[in-house]
């Protein structure tokens, strides 16, 4: 029997009722009905603690357990979903802070001799999926953030971007539509992994 492939799927909104933990449910149910494994974490709930200490910049390992589970989950996804609110064009701080403390050298990257650097993960694929309250305009920071470093760094170069808004205005209708998008997506990311399984 083939193990399924997993999905590292990560949520960072603080109030659980939001669009964002509605848009992991909708994304988290379309992978596993396509057959994949998710690892789930929905940052705020669990606490994840933000803050890079200086022992972790100095040997690109932690004492926090959680940190280096998240690090195993990491290694061992075959796609990232990363679903988040854009706050003064940024990510929440505590994602972030997850970036800074689990995407990290020796495990999700190296430096390459000829400059940049050069990917150490399984992951082929990403999907990140923003809401905002002001119209996306592409590209915009995040699509830097995401599309042309963090990702490229860690060997993906052909991120998806799902960019939703202006939320504030939105009715019922058009947020349906949105979880729709990105049910449709997450199944379609399901198929391209079971068919490569």
């Amino acid at each position: 029997m083939t193990t399924p492939p997993r999905v590292l799927l990560l949520v960072a909104h603080p109030n659980p009722s939001s669009l964002n933990h509605a848009l992991a449910r909708a994304a988290t149910e379309a992978l596993e009905e396509g057959g994949v494994r998710v690892d789930l974490h929905d940052l705020y709930r669990e606490g994840f603690d933000p803050r890079l200490s200086a022992g972790e910049i100095a040997t690109h390992a932690s004492d926090d357990a959680v940190v280096e589970a998240h690090v195993r989950e990491l290694r061992a996804a075959d796609a990232l979903v990363v679903i988040h609110p854009v706050w003064f064009d940024q990510p929440p701080a505590i994602l972030s802070g997850w970036v800074q403390r689990v995407v990290r050298e020796g495990d999700a990257f190296e430096h390459a001799p000829e400059g940049g650097f050069r990917g150490l993960l399984p992951a082929q694929d990403a999907l990140v999926v923003t809401t905002q309250n002001a119209p996306y305009v592409p590209p915009d920071a995040l699509d830097h953030y995401w599309r042309s470093f963090v990702l490229p760094a860690v060997g993906i170069d052909d991120a998806e971007r799902i960019a939703l808004g202006p939320v504030v205005a939105s009715d019922g209708a058009t947020r349906r539509g949105w979880l729709e998008d990105v049910a449709a997506r997450c199944d379609a990311l399901a198929g391209r992994l079971t068919a490569r399984a």
